[in-house]
């Protein structure tokens, strides 16, 4: 099997583990130097993600892949491709109310 379709493969099964919760596995396939950008910007190192993943700040419901395309050079491989990510999250807000106007925020 050429080198680029094994990269193929090892990213789908990524994104299975991710929709399993298999973080075990998730965790394992990356080196500890790590840095992940999420799609905001936001950087987080793969302590920090893996502690997101696992906390279920987020969860992968489902992740399908469109598109994807990988280059090989020498012991580096990058893939480039795009996938449908379904991800249930939640946030908190905080609200400082500094100065009321009759009585109203």
């Amino acid at each position: 099997m050429p080198k680029e379709n094994k990269i193929l493969d090892l990213s789908l099964e990524k994104f299975r583990w991710k929709t399993e919760g298999r973080m075990d596995l998730v965790e394992d396939l990356f080196d500890d130097g790590l840095i992940f950008i999420h799609l905001t910007g936001h950087v987080t190192t793969k302590a920090e993600w893996i502690r997101q993943l696992r906390s279920r700040q987020f969860v992968h419901t489902k992740i399908e892949q469109k598109e994807a395309s990988v280059k090989v050079y020498g012991n580096i491989a990058v893939l480039v491709g795009k996938a449908i990510f379904t991800v249930n999250g939640g946030n908190t807000d905080l609200f400082i109310r500094k100065k009321t106007i009759n009585g109203s925020w």
